[in-house]
């Protein structure tokens, strides 16, 4: 195999994107966003390096190491780069509706991350919040499990799972509210 991990993969957990760098006939980094259960069961961003056709197992680096998991679904799990530059990261609310609203937590959201892991001071909450939650790029979504960036236009397409009524599309924003839990589907929120 290419690259080996060791994941929780109760429910929703598990390997849930692997991105690779723009540049990675160069420098050969891949990203992968997982379910680990190193220090408490939690989903993890880390960037490896590849050496040939595998993975070097000692080339993680942690980018990010998210809130503890309360429940397996709601995880999200895309990760891709934008046509910035930029890693974003689709994370989901953890089956706690309250976390998709609230600004200290990276939980329901879209996360953008320099290519290091180091977060972007043009992001939108950069200068209001702290820590990971700075991060943060969108917010207000249930569970984005995939996400899309149209290589031209840098134009990105959230994929949210809805509570019952409507699965959305949703254009991606810097800053954008999704609405969730207060909207779903095609309510101009």
């Amino acid at each position: 195999p290419f690259m080996t991990l060791s994941v929780d993969s109760n429910g929703e957990r598990g390997l849930l994107g692997v991105a690779f760098h723009p540049n990675f006939a160069v420098n050969q980094f891949v990203y992968a966003y997982y379910t680990t259960t190193s220090g408490g069961t939690h989903n993890r961003v880390s960037q490896f390096t590849a050496n040939g056709d595998v993975v070097m197992a000692a080339s993680e680096v942690v980018l990010a190491d998210l809130p503890a998991l309360s429940a397996t679904n709601h995880n999200g799990g895309a990760i891709h780069f934008g046509t910035d530059g930029k890693l974003y990261v689709a994370v989901g609310e953890n089956a706690n509706p309250a976390n998709s609203q609230n600004l200290a937590t990276p939980l329901g959201k879209i996360l953008r991350f320099n290519d290091d892991g180091s977060i972007p001071s043009d992001n939108p909450f950069y200068a209001t919040q702290t820590g990971l939650a700075r991060a943060i790029w969108a917010y207000g979504l249930r569970n984005p499990f995939t996400f899309a960036v149209q290589p031209v236009t840098g134009r990105i397409h959230i994929n949210d799972v809805g509570g019952g009524l409507w699965e959305e599309i949703n254009l991606g924003l810097a800053g954008a509210n999704y609405g969730w839990p207060g909207s779903e589907g095609p309510d101009n929120v």
